[in-house]
């Protein structure tokens, strides 16, 4: 006995019939399961419009995307990269901000003092003048005079850190303004154009 290729009870016009039967089956379930699917896709647009169209949107479904998914996703992500950068601004003007208001709070408490202790020496080298007027030479003059200098020093130091904190916390909040400004255009732009 040898091995056969073909059954006996079928001839060679058979088999090629049967096998090109099987091609035209396999082709015709390619092109059913094709259409199967774009009426899919077609049931699925639709759906979604109607949904849109009962909810008083209507919905509309690009019939292009510019760049393509490569494109959209590339401008979704230099989009996240500005959110980002704009809120990691935002925390550092913040932060920056808070610590040249608490130094302005600082110096402004240095401020009272200085001003306390300049009207203070102020008032003895007064007194100690108007008593040397009077024929008394006793008090230390000298003293109170180094005393006033000293306290109008410390005043006029501490009025002029005060000045360049006021410019320095003055740049700082428009600089933070302008950042929450430009937050507000990406979150208005949001809103407006979509994601």
């Amino acid at each position: 006995m040898g091995f056969r290729t073909v059954d006996d009870s079928m001839n060679t016009s058979d088999v090629k019939d049967r096998d090109e039967a099987v091609v035209k089956n396999e082709l015709v379930a390619k092109e059913l399961a094709a259409i199967d699917e774009k009426f899919s896709r077609d049931l699925a647009a639709i759906r979604v419009a109607n949904a849109g169209e009962a909810a008083g949107d209507q919905v509309r479904l690009p019939k292009r995307i510019a760049g393509g998914f490569k494109g959209l996703a590339e401008d979704l992500e230099k989009r996240g990269r500005d959110w980002t950068t704009t809120v990691r601004l935002l925390d550092q003007h913040r932060i920056v901000l808070e610590a040249a208001e608490q130094e302005r709070g600082v110096l402004y408490e240095q401020l009272s003092r200085n001003v306390v202790e300049a009207q203070d020496s102020g008032r003895s080298l007064k007194a100690t003048l108007d008593a040397c007027k009077s024929g008394d030479i006793s008090g230390d003059l000298a003293g109170q005079f180094a005393r006033n200098a000293r306290a109008l020093a410390d005043l006029e130091k501490t009025s002029a850190a005060l000045g360049a904190n006021l410019v320095w916390f003055q740049s700082l909040w428009e600089q933070y303004a302008r950042m929450i400004v430009k937050a507000q255009r990406q979150r208005e732009d949001v809103r407006t154009n979509g994601l």
